[in-house]
């Protein structure tokens, strides 16, 4: 009886750790989606002109939580918290430039500390349709630098708000108080508004 017990305690042993394996064996490492990981919608490791548009027009509904086709301030702050925390990496609550370009341009984007420049409104520097990776970095690393108020190399969830205060305004033309599927396209697709009709 007592062999019998110890066979059986041996068995229920290996069936434990080899579901323990097969289970370890499957279990896939989960991986955060980047901003540029979604952009890309064909997969095929570049983003084009087409779909950074699709991908923003796609944000503006992600964004308006009742789906009354207008985003209001705090909408718009609630994307702004959540998009922090995508980007944040490592979760300490402060954005370094190597994690907010791998969040907009993919992970093997690096951070170039020397960029320098102005906010540009297009990301597709070179006209050709397609976001390069130099153009992604450039155009995000000049957003990241212009958040960084203190210019210390990091930005804090303030820093990010601040500048997503000023983002709101800068889109919100009429200055009604929230943004329509309108203002929000003339700022994301890079056209210019439409002229003002005169009498």
């Amino acid at each position: 009886m007592k062999k019998v017990f110890i066979a059986l305690m041996v068995l229920l042993l290996v069936l434990t750790v080899g579901l323990g394996m097969t289970m370890a064996q499957e279990k896939k490492p989960l991986v955060t989606q980047t901003a540029f990981s979604k952009m890309d919608a064909n997969g095929d490791g570049v983003v084009t002109v087409a779909e950074y548009g699709a991908y923003w027009k796609g944000r503006f509904q992600d964004i308006d939580a009742n789906k009354d086709g207008k985003l209001m301030a705090a909408e718009f702050e609630a994307a702004t918290n959540q998009a922090f925390g995508a980007a944040d990496a490592n979760k300490d609550n402060v954005l370094v430039a190597q994690e907010f370009v791998a969040y907009w341009c993919g992970p093997e984007a690096k951070a170039d500390k020397k960029a320098k420049g102005k906010v540009k409104k297009n990301i597709d520097g070179n006209q050709d349709g397609k976001v390069g990776k130099d153009e992604c970095v450039v155009f995000w690393m000049a957003r990241f630098n212009d958040m960084d108020a203190n210019k210390d190399g990091k930005v804090t969830m303030d820093e990010f708000l601040m500048q997503m205060k000023k983002r709101f305004k800068d889109i919100d033309k009429n200055g009604d108080g929230f943004i329509s599927v309108q203002e929000h396209d003339i700022y994301y697709s890079q056209k210019p508004a439409p002229a003002k009709k005169t009498k």
